[in-house]
């Protein structure tokens, strides 16, 4: 009797486990879903982002040209890397996301991404005039993405864009931000269950909170809150008016690393038992390549030492055991 009546238990539970109507999460669980982006020119100027995560790292790259230094940011995705972003030492920002029609068309390599912003970013520290004649889709804006550029002197365009067409998108506030939806959820129809996932307002709202006293602690702390719970992203936040760039990816900000921008170095900022410094490599240095620099930098400089020790000990040993024989020899032939 009680075997009967489990198994009409078990029989009721499984239609209505499959009865009930399925939602599309696809906004929850897209791989960029969380990618913030956003500028501040409060008493302080702040750019800031998060983007990558534990599969998908990032990687900074320095180059000069002109005179004038940038800090490239790469995605690794589909074992390649891809060109999201720069930033100049002449405060000139620019970074591109994809939004929910992307798909993935937006992708740039390191060299078409260097070639299309050459100008920009070696020869100017403004934003593009948009009334130039320059200012066009194929010189400025990259097909199917959510886009921001941005320079110390609070000029900002952000831009949405599909595959043939592109949209401005206003804003008379001290801040903006870009995020996967926003701003392609004003100019195109998307179900509501999409619209409602949107972190953008959430964004927008905690930056006002810091009224005047944004810093590198609270643009920290609003890129951790936009983590996904189970993953972690790369949070950089930009520094215009010290040119320096800060990167963390510890969900509590414990542990920072500071790029120079004037400089061509990168060091830990804080959180870290001793400092590490070192020049930007010419290949550039990735997320996980910061983490090693912490932990095993200073064993890895320890561990060469003892090497080159040992080597020496090696060589002169042996000298110092057959010198003195080879020096006997050496006179008893003399002597013949």
């Amino acid at each position: 009797m009680s075997s009967g009546i489990c198994k009409l238990l078990s029989t009721i539970l499984f239609l209505l486990i499959f009865s009930i109507p399925h939602q599309n999460i696809k906004a929850q669980s897209a791989e960029f879903d969380n990618n913030i982006g956003f500028v501040v020119y409060t008493q302080n100027i702040y750019y800031g982002f998060n983007a990558g995560s534990s599969e998908n790292e990032l990687r900074f790259r320095y180059m000069q040209q002109n005179r004038q230094n940038a800090l490239f940011i790469d995605l690794f995705e589909e074992n390649q890397f891809f060109t999201i972003g720069a930033y100049n030492n002449k405060g000139l920002f620019i970074l591109l996301f994809d939004h929910p029609g992307s798909e993935g068309k937006n992708r740039l390599s390191p060299t078409e991404f260097e070639n299309k912003y050459r100008k920009l970013l070696f020869e100017s520290a403004n934003v593009p005039d948009l009334n130039s004649d320059e200012f066009s889709l194929n010189s400025w804006v990259i097909p199917n993405s959510n886009m921001l550029i941005a320079d110390k002197f609070g000029e900002t365009i952000i831009i949405n864009s599909d595959e043939f067409e592109f949209e401005f998108v206003q804003n008379d506030l001290p801040y903006f931000g870009i995020t996967y939806l926003f701003p392609y959820d004003q100019f195109h129809d998307i179900p509501d269950s999409l619209s409602q996932e949107s972190n953008h307002s959430q964004l927008m709202s905690d930056i006002d909170k810091t009224d005047e006293n944004f810093s590198l602690e609270s643009g920290m702390e609003i890129l951790m809150k936009f983590h996904p719970i189970e993953d972690t992203k790369t949070s950089v936040l930009i520094s215009p008016s010290e040119n320096q760039v800060f990167v963390s990816m510890d969900k509590t900000t414990g542990e920072i690393w500071k790029f120079d921008i004037n400089g061509g170095t990168v060091e830990t900022e804080s959180g870290f038992e001793r400092n590490h410094k070192a020049n930007i490599p010419k290949l550039g240095i990735t997320s996980s390549d910061l983490i090693i620099l912490n932990f095993s930098n200073e064993n890895l400089t320890t561990g060469i030492i003892n090497i080159a020790i040992a080597i020496l000990l090696i060589i002169l040993i042996p000298i110092i055991i057959f010198l003195p024989k080879l020096e006997k020899d050496s006179q008893e032939v003399d002597k013949q």
